[in-house]
C-alpha cells in the first residue's frame, strides 16, 4: 500500500505551496483560524512569502494560536527577507514600540516557558526599527514613510535629521496620509531645519484636519489663537479647539478650558473651563492638572477649595512635572490642602531638585541644613546649594557663603566665605551684599576698605535691607568712604526705621543730636527715645548724654 501512495506522489506531486495557501485563505475567511493556521504553516516552511506573513500576522492577534509577538516577528522576518512589504512595516512597529507579554504572563512560570521557548516580548531596538520602515518605504509603503519621517524627526535612538523626516513625510502626505500631513505641517510650522512657514504649514494641517486627524484641528486652533500664517481669530481658534477637544485630544481640551477661563472667543464661562480641564487632566495631562489646581487655589468667583487644588498638584506632580512637585511640596510645608508635613515637603522638594528645578535645590538645601523633614546632612545640603548656585541662584550662593563661614561640611575658611559671597551679591543676593558691606567696613578677613562697604551696603539698601540701610545711614552721617552727607544719612535712616529698626531709630536721634552741624534735639529725643522703646540698648544713654549736654548750655 505505501508503495502505491509513493508512487501516486510522484507521479501526480505533492500539493504546490500556492494551492495550500489559498486553501488556508478560505479556511481563515470561513472564521476556521486554526485550520487556517496548519496550512499556512506548511506553505510557509516551503517558503511561501504571503503565508509566512499571515502566521505572523496570526501569532501577532492570537488567532488559532497563542498570542506571542516574538514568533510573530520570526515569521515576519522570514516574509520580510523575501520583500513583503506589510511584514517590513509590522516589523518597523513593533521594534519601535516594543511589544510586552501577553497580558497575564509571567515569564518565570515553568508551563510559559515550555509554551514559548522563544520567549514573551520584543524588546525596542530603533535601529531595526528604522531598517525595516526604510525597507518597507522604499517599496513605497505609505504607513512606512509617514513613520520613516516621523522617527527621523523625532530622533528616538537615532541622530535628528529634519531634511530626511521632511523627504519621507512629503512622499507619504502627497499620497494622502494624514500623519504625513501632519508630520510635516509640524516641521514646517517649527522651522526645524530652516525657516518657518506657517503659512505652508497651515495648508498641510487643513489637509490632515479633513480627513478627522484630531490633532491637525488643535495645531489649527493654535494658529488661529496665536496668528501664525493666518489672521488671529479666537472664534475659529475655538471652533477648531472643539473639534479636536471633542475626539478626545487632551491638549485641546486644556486649550478649550483656558479659553473658557479667560473668555478668549467665547464667553467666560468657570464652570466650562473646569469641565474640558478635567476631560484633559483624566487622560494623564499634567499642564491641565496644574491648570485645575490653579483654579480651584484661586476660587475665580467660587470658593477656593486648597483639598482640590492639592489633589490636581498631587497628580500633575506624581506624572513628573517639576513645577507641580514644586507646588505639592510648598503645599505640605504650609499645610495648605494637605497637612502640615515637613517630610512630604521634603520628598516632593527632592524630586523638583532633581529635575533641576533650582528654588526647589536651594529649599531642599535648606533641609538638610537644618535637619527638616531629613536628617541634617551639611554635605548635601552643600550639594544643593551648589547645583542651584550653578544656575545663577544668588540665595544658594550666599547659603554655601555662610557654610564656608561657619565651617559646616567643609572646612571652615574666611577666604571662601568671602569669594561665595561675593559671587551672591554680584548676582544680585540682597543678604550677601549686606554681609560683604559689613565684612568691609569692619576689616573682618580683608584690609577694612569703607569705599567697598559703602558700595555694597549702597546695593543691599535699595532693595529694602533694614541693617544694610542702618549702615548705609551711619556711613553717609559718619563721612565714612564718602564725603559726609546728613540728607542721605536722614534718607536711608528713616527708610530703615519705617521696618521698625531699633538701630535705626537710635541713629536717627545721634544725626539730629550729635552730627549735624544744626542739632535738632526735639527731633533727637524723639528718635531716642522710639530707639529705647524699641530695646535698642545704646539709646538710653545716648538720651542721657544728649539731656545732660542740654544742662550745660542751659
Amino acid at each position: 500500500m505505501r508503495q502505491v501512495l509513493g508512487a501516486a506522489k510522484r507521479l501526480f506531486g505533492r500539493n504546490k505551496p500556492e494551492d495550500v495557501y489559498e486553501r488556508g485563505l478560505k479556511a481563515y475567511e470561513r472564521g476556521q483560524h486554526k485550520s487556517a493556521f496548519d496550512l499556512w504553516l506548511a506553505a510557509a516552511r516551503d517558503g511561501h512569502v504571503e503565508a509566512q506573513y499571515r502566521i505572523g500576522r496570526l501569532y501577532d492577534l492570537g488567532e488559532g494560536v497563542l498570542r506571542n509577538a516574538v514568533d510573530a516577528v520570526g515569521w515576519y522576518v522570514q516574509a520580510a527577507e523575501q520583500g513583503n512589504r506589510d511584514a517590513q512595516v509590522r516589523l518597523a512597529e513593533m521594534y519601535y514600540y516594543g511589544s510586552g507579554s501577553a497580558k497575564g504572563a509571567i515569564p518565570s512560570d515553568a508551563v510559559l516557558e515550555m509554551l514559548f521557548p522563544n520567549g514573551l516580548k520584543i524588546e525596542q531596538n530603533y535601529e531595526e526599527a528604522l531598517r525595516w520602515a526604510r525597507a518597507a518605504a522604499e517599496q513605497g509603503a505609505v504607513v512606512a514613510q509617514a513613520m520613516l519621517g516621523y522617527m527621523y524627526a523625532s530622533g528616538f535612538g537615532i541622530t535628528p535629521d529634519y531634511q530626511e523626516a521632511e523627504i519621507w513625510y512629503r512622499r507619504a502626505a502627497e499620497q494622502g496620509s494624514a500623519p504625513a500631513q501632519l508630520g510635516l505641517g509640524t516641521l514646517l510650522a517649527g522651522g526645524y531645519g530652516g525657516a518657518p512657514d506657517p503659512e505652508t504649514a497651515h495648508g498641510w494641517f487643513q489637509k490632515a484636519a479633513e480627513q478627522g486627524n484630531a490633532m491637525a484641528w488643535y495645531y489649527l486652533g493654535s494658529q488661529y489663537m496665536a496668528g501664525l500664517g493666518v489672521e488671529q481669530d479666537s472664534e475659529k481658534a475655538m471652533e477648531c479647539y472643539r473639534k479636536s477637544a471633542e475626539a478626545g485630544t487632551a491638549a485641546a481640551q486644556r486649550a478649550l478650558g483656558m479659553l473658557y477661563a479667560r473668555g478668549l472667543g467665547v464667553p467666560r464661562s468657570i464652570e466650562q473651563a473646569e469641565t474640558w480641564l478635567r476631560k484633559a487632566a483624566v487622560q494623564g495631562d499634567a499642564e491641565a492638572m496644574i491648570l485645575l489646581g490653579e483654579l480651584h487655589s484661586r476660587g475665580d468667583g467660587v470658593q477656593p477649595n486648597l483639598f482640590e487644588a492639592a489633589i490636581w498638584y498631587r497628580g500633575a506632580a506624581e506624572l513628573g512635572n517639576r513645577r507641580a512637585q514644586h507646588i505639592i511640596a510648598q503645599m505640605y510645608l504650609n499645610g495648605q490642602g494637605v497637612p502640615k508635613d515637613d517630610l512630604e515637603a521634603a520628598r516632593w522638594y527632592e524630586r523638583a531638585a532633581g529635575q533641576g528645578d533650582p528654588q526647589a535645590q536651594l529649599r531642599i538645601g535648606a533641609f538638610y541644613a537644618e535637619g527638616r523633614g531629613v536628617d541634617r546632612d551639611y554635605g548635601r545640603a552643600l550639594d544643593w546649594f551648589r547645583r542651584a548656585a550653578e544656575q545663577g541662584n544668588p540665595d544658594a550662593g550666599y547659603n554655601i557663603a555662610l557654610l564656608h563661614n561657619l565651617g559646616l561640611g567643609v572646612p571652615r575658611s574666611t577666604v571662601d566665605a568671602i569669594d561665595w559671597y561675593r559671587r551672591a551679591a554680584e548676582q544680585g543676593s540682597m543678604l550677601a551684599q549686606f554681609r560683604l558691606g559689613a565684612i568691609y567696613a569692619a576689616g573682618d578677613g580683608v584690609p577694612q576698605d569703607y569705599t567697598e562697604g559703602v558700595k555694597w551696603s549702597l546695593m543691599a539698601a535699595e532693595q529694602g535691607h533694614a541693617l544694610a540701610q542702618v549702615n548705609l545711614g551711619r556711613f553717609c552721617m559718619q563721612g565714612l568712604g564718602m564725603a559726609p552727607d546728613y540728607e542721605q544719612a536722614e534718607r536711608w535712616l528713616t527708610a530703615a526705621a519705617q521696618q521698625n529698626e531699633a538701630g535705626a531709630m537710635t541713629a536717627l536721634g545721634e544725626l539730629f543730636g550729635i552730627w549735624r552741624p544744626e542739632k535738632d534735639t526735639e527731633r533727637a529725643e524723639y528718635w531716642l527715645n522710639r530707639g529705647a522703646d524699641a530695646g535698642d540698648a545704646r539709646a538710653k544713654p545716648l538720651l542721657a548724654k544728649l539731656r545732660e549736654q542740654q544742662q550745660k548750655t542751659a
